[in-house]
C-alpha cells in the first residue's frame, strides 16, 4: 500500500454513508433469536460459494442445526470454507468478525469463542444501531423488505417496494392477488382496469408510508426485456383468461401461477408510465443472481434499453454493476441521463472486478451518477465487513487516479463524498441533514 492509499483510506472513515440496499429485518427485535453464528452467517452469500465448491444442500442444512455442537458442524464445512475463504464473500465475513469481535477470522480454533461473542450481541438490544451508526457511520439504509412496507425503524431505514405481484400475478402468500386486492382495497379486480386501479392505490399507499423507490428483481425469474408492442386488446384477453383460471382453482392448486409473459410485459409498461408521470426511482437487479444456478442472460442490463428510452422521467438505478455485464452498465449510464450505477453487493461478488469497473466508470461516466455502497445482506454483522471492503476498493481506485494525475487528493475525497452520501441523498430525495457537502 502506498502512502497515498493510506491517506485516502483513512479519510473515507469520516464520510457519512447512505446505504442504498439492505434486506435486514425492519426492526432489531424481528431478528431470528434461534440461530447461532453459523445459522446466521450461512443464511446469505457464503453458503452459495460453499455449494459452488461442492458442499451438498443436505450437509449445509446439518451445519445450521443448533442442536448439534458447533465444533462438530464446523468440521462438516471446514474444507469447503477454506476453499472459499479468499472469495469476496469469505473475506467479508473474516473482516466482519475481526472488526466487530476482535477475532482473527472464522476457523476451527475460533468458531466456539466467536459463537459465544455472537450470541451475546444477538440477544442484547442496540446491536443494529451499534453496527450501522457507530461502526459503519451509515446515516440511513434503504430497506428492501420484500413485501412488508408497513413497519420499519424510521431512524435507520427508508423502505423500497416491489410491485412484482402486480406484474406477474403471483399469489400473495396463501391467497390469490385477486383476493388480496379485494381484502385490502375493496376492488373486485376481475378486469384489467380494476387491476391497474388497485396498483395505483397500492403505489400511493406505499409512497405515503415513506417508500423512496420501487424495485424490479424479476431477472431471477424472467428476462429483463419487456416488449412494448403488446396491444391493450391482447392484454385484456390474456388477463380475462388468467382470471378464469384463478376463479376455478385455489392457490394450492396452482402454486407457481403467474401471468403469461406478454401480459407481464404490458403491465410493466403501465406501471412504468405511472412512475414516469410521478418521477419515481426504479431500482433494478441486473447481473448475477444470488444462489446457485440461473439464466444469467436474463439479467443483461442491455435488455432494459427500450424502457430507458420510453420512460425518461423514471430514474433507473442499476444494481450490482450488472456483473458480469459491468461494461454494459457503464455504456448505459454514459448514454442515458436517467440511469445511475449502484455498486451495492458488487464489492464482495468480485473485489477485483469492482475495482476495474469503477476505474472505467470514473473515466467514462459523470461521478454524480455512481453510488458507492449497499450492503445487500440479510443479517446485520456482515454489513460492516462489506463496507470495509468497499472502502478499500474505492480508496484503491481513487489512489490510482491520483497517481495518474487525473485529479488530486482533495478532488478524490470530494468524489468519494458524493458517491457515498451526496449522490444517493439526491437520487432518492432523502430529507436529512447534510454533513456539509454540496449535492
Amino acid at each position: 500500500m502506498t502512502n497515498t492509499f493510506e491517506q485516502v483510506r483513512g479519510q473515507l472513515d469520516a464520510i457519512r454513508v447512505i446505504d442504498t440496499h439492505e434486506h435486514l429485518p425492519p426492526y432489531e427485535n424481528r431478528r431470528d433469536r434461534t440461530v447461532d453464528v453459523l445459522g446466521e452467517y450461512l443464511s446469505h452469500y457464503m453458503s452459495s460459494d460453499l455449494v459452488a465448491a461442492g458442499l451438498t444442500l443436505e450437509t449445509l442444512d446439518k451445519a445450521c442445526r443448533v442442536e448439534t455442537p458447533i465444533k462438530e458442524r464446523w468440521l462438516l464445512l471446514e474444507p469447503y470454507w477454506n476453499w472459499c475463504r479468499h472469495t469476496g464473500y469469505g473475506r467479508a465475513l473474516d473482516r466482519t468478525v475481526k472488526g466487530l469481535y476482535g477475532i482473527d477470522g472464522i476457523h476451527g480454533h475460533t468458531i466456539e469463542v466467536l459463537n459465544q461473542a455472537f450470541l451475546q450481541t444477538r440477544d442484547a438490544p442496540g446491536h443494529f444501531r451499534h453496527v450501522l451508526r457507530e461502526r459503519c457511520n451509515i446515516e440511513m439504509a434503504l430497506l428492501d423488505a420484500w413485501c412488508d412496507q408497513s413497519h420499519f425503524d424510521p431512524e435507520l431505514f427508508r423502505p423500497v417496494w416491489h410491485p412484482t405481484a402486480f406484474v406477474t400475478g403471483a399469489h400473495h402468500g396463501s391467497t390469490t392477488m385477486l383476493q388480496w386486492i379485494r381484502e385490502h382495497h375493496g376492488i373486485n379486480a376481475v378486469d384489467l382496469d380494476g387491476w391497474l386501479q388497485a396498483f395505483v392505490m397500492e403505489l400511493e399507499g406505499n409512497l405515503t408510508k415513506g417508500t423512496v423507490a420501487l424495485k424490479n428483481a424479476m431477472a431471477y425469474e424472467r428476462t429483463l426485456y419487456y416488449d412494448h408492442q403488446v396491444t391493450h386488446t391482447t392484454a385484456q384477453n390474456l388477463f380475462a383468461d388468467a382470471v378464469r383460471v384463478l376463479q376455478l382453482h385455489s392457490p394450492s392448486d396452482l402454486p407457481q401461477f403467474c401471468f403469461p409473459k406478454p401480459l407481464q410485459d404490458y403491465l410493466m409498461h403501465k406501471i412504468l408510465q405511472e412512475c414516469n408521470d410521478r418521477g419515481l426511482v426504479m431500482q433494478v437487479h441486473t447481473g448475477l443472481q444470488e444462489g446457485n444456478g440461473n439464466y444469467i442472460h436474463h439479467s443483461d442490463p442491455a435488455l432494459l434499453s427500450n424502457l430507458l428510452l420510453r420512460y425518461p422521467n423514471v430514474h433507473f438505478d442499476l444494481f450490482h454493476i450488472g456483473y458480469p455485464y459491468q461494461n454494459t452498465v457503464s455504456a448505459l449510464a454514459k448514454n442515458f441521463p436517467n440511469v445511475t450505477i449502484d455498486l451495492c453487493w458488487a464489492h464482495i461478488i468480485s473485489p477485483a472486478a469492482l475495482r476495474a469497473a469503477l476505474a472505467d466508470y470514473l473515466d467514462a461516466v459523470p461521478y454524480n451518477k455512481i453510488m458507492a455502497f449497499g450492503g445487500d445482506y440479510l443479517f446485520i454483522d456482515a454489513v460492516y465487513g462489506h463496507l470495509e471492503m468497499a472502502k478499500d476498493n474505492i480508496a484503491s481506485v481513487l489512489t490510482e487516479k491520483i497517481e495518474l494525475g487525473v485529479f488530486d487528493f482533495a478532488e478524490a475525497l470530494h468524489i468519494a463524498e458524493h458517491m457515498f452520501y451526496g449522490n444517493p441523498k439526491r437520487v432518492f430525495g432523502l430529507d436529512m441533514k447534510s454533513p456539509g457537502i454540496t449535492c
